[in-house]
């Protein structure tokens, strides 16, 4: 089979639709459910922000019925505020091509000369593996992949899934047992946009989160999240045409004390939805706003979007508090991801 790589144009005739179709069926392979996008929000996807730019290389091969086919995307991620000697890799193979050479192809002619001409030298790269598989098993894809590009496993974060809609009955459940330990907080729910009053300490949160976050040996520089940052990322995400659940509890004093999302595309026929950000400050923990505040937003996320069938979220493994939530919401194991980092060699060794 013989594979071209070259650098992704967006002004070509059919090749965001084509890159939709890829999204579409990685997701049905990983999740069972998909996320649909136009090509004027695929388009938006691809923009580059003032904190970041991302250069994109396609894999295409013959198919029998003439025309060229996209069968992978990779990337390569820098940022512009932070994390300046880091570099962060992404690789996308239609499931019907894996095994037949396709990563193989990208990595050689795209992402390797990518990294030498970036001239940075922290690399980092997120692959999956099977739920029950050996994460040191050098015969995984994901392992072969790593090693090729000389990089070492780091943490690992693990992939569940929800199905959906979550039962009221368990849902009052779960309330009545976050409201044993609620105290003072007060409980908002946003839709898309922070409040202008709360963009600060907002702002706080999201670095907090990334602070916090238990990624064992994998580094990377906690961005600080400005009111203009927050709001750049607004506005892109409404041009992907991506609605935001927000639920906060505000404390006594009025400062956001913990934080959970939820991230759906609103494009009809989108199945799947992604919990993102869940974050307790330090000071508030032991007051199960955690559980409080993803009750609250599994509540009006089935009235909002009655459509969706599942809800996927990650964590580190080494984050039992939000996975204990996470499995009395009824989040299932399906599959885990190692996260690898390293200076990137041109011979892979």
């Amino acid at each position: 089979m013989e594979i071209t790589v070259r650098p992704l144009n967006v002004d070509e005739p059919g090749m965001l639709e084509q890159l939709n179709a890829l999204d579409e069926a990685n997701d049905r392979d990983l999740f069972g459910a998909v996320d649909k996008h136009t090509v004027a929000q695929r388009r938006a996807i691809l923009a580059d922000t003032p904190y970041w730019t991302k250069h994109r290389w396609i894999a295409e091969v013959e198919p029998m019925d003439g025309g060229a086919s996209v069968v992978g995307l990779c990337t390569v991620h820098l940022a512009l505020e932070e994390n300046l000697d880091a570099v962060d890799l992404g690789l996308a193979v239609h499931p019907a091509y894996r095994g037949h050479g396709v990563a193989t192809a990208m990595i050689e002619q795209a992402l390797l000369p990518a990294v030498a001409d970036s001239d940075r030298h922290q690399v980092s790269y997120w692959g999956e593996i099977p739920a029950q598989g050996d994460p040191d098993d050098p015969a995984l894809p994901t392992r072969r992949i790593a090693a090729r590009m000389g990089l070492e496993r780091r943490t690992m974060g693990v992939c569940r899934t929800l199905t959906l809609p979550v039962p009221e009955d368990l849902l009052d459940e779960l309330a009545a047992e976050a409201a044993e330990k609620a105290g003072d907080y007060e409980i908002r729910l946003w839709d898309d946009a922070v409040p202008e009053e709360h963009l600060e300490s907002f702002g706080v949160v999201l670095r907090q989160l990334d602070l916090d976050d238990p990624d064992e040996d994998f580094e990377s520089e906690a961005p600080q999240y400005t009111p203009e940052r927050i709001r750049t990322f607004e506005k892109r995400r409404a041009d992907a045409g991506t609605r935001v659940l927000i639920a906060v509890a505000l404390a006594p004093d009025g400062s956001i004390a913990a934080h959970s999302e939820i991230h759906v595309q609103g494009s009809a026929g989108t199945t799947v939805g992604w919990q993102e950000n869940t974050l307790v400050m330090p000071g508030h923990r032991g007051h199960r706003l955690g559980l409080a505040l993803k009750v609250a937003n599994h509540r009006r996320l089935s009235q909002a979007f009655p459509e969706l069938r599942r809800l996927v979220t990650w964590n580190s493994h080494v984050n039992p508090w939000m996975i204990s939530i996470n499995e009395k919401l009824g989040f299932e194991i399906a599959f885990r991801e190692i996260g690898f980092q390293g200076e990137a060699r041109a011979d892979g060794a």
